[in-house]
């Protein structure tokens, strides 16, 4: 009896010790990609203190201004329509503040990220295979002719077909969200881009509604 419950007692601090060494391999990825978000963009890094033992451990994040705009980087704790999928969501404050838009791929798993959506139009514009691959609602069209040329409409299908995000505009800040976590190189950069993209975005946007005025 004694050895079976030994072995038991073996097999449960093995898992547990390897489970352990996996959080902290990979909390440690994730803490070293938000410190370089961090360095380069100049902004704060927040690394949460793990708790009971290394078995919680919440995600980092980075807050601060880059180019006069408030920009942060984190890992909210609900997912996608609040199932247990993570989502990392970067934004980036807009001072236009009436604009509401929200951009995502078409299809069934497009539908599932769609946001307070009622009541907006469809935009489309006019380019058949862009149309076909993302869903854009907005309450204002006529921004959105002049805000979304050819070249912005391929990095967008990059961005919601590909690599399955979402764009939310509203409320003073333009928002992506991406299903995962910042764990490697290849997902910070298309971060690094995105920031990139969207602050000419807000530059253009704010621009477009003086004029309007």
């Amino acid at each position: 009896m004694m050895p079976t419950v030994l072995l038991i007692l073996i097999l449960v601090f093995g898992v547990a010790a390897l489970f352990w060494i996996i959080l902290r391999n990979s909390a440690e990825k994730i803490a070293a990609q938000y410190g370089m978000l961090a360095d380069n963009f100049g902004l704060e890094l927040n690394l949460p203190k793990p708790a009971m033992g290394g078995f919680v451990r919440s995600e980092p994040s980075v807050y601060g201004r880059h180019e006069s705009r408030e920009v942060s980087i984190s890992a909210p704790g609900k997912g996608l329509q609040n199932t247990r999928q993570i989502e990392t969501v970067l934004k980036v404050e807009l001072k236009e503040r009436e604009l509401a838009a929200q951009l995502t791929g078409t299809g069934l798993l497009g539908g599932f990220r769609q946001r307070d959506s009622r009541g907006m139009d469809r935009w489309k514009s006019g380019e058949a295979a862009f149309d076909a691959a993302v869903d854009v609602r907005t309450n204002d069209t006529a921004l959105l002719d002049r805000l979304i040329d050819l070249k912005i409409q391929e990095s967008l299908v990059t961005l919601l077909k590909k690599a399955k995000g979402s764009i939310y505009i509203g409320g003073g800040v333009i928002a992506y969200a991406e299903l995962g976590l910042i764990a490697d190189d290849a997902r910070r950069e298309r971060f690094e881009s995105v920031l990139a993209l969207f602050l000419r975005l807000a530059q253009t946007i704010e621009s477009s509604s003086l004029k309007m005025d």
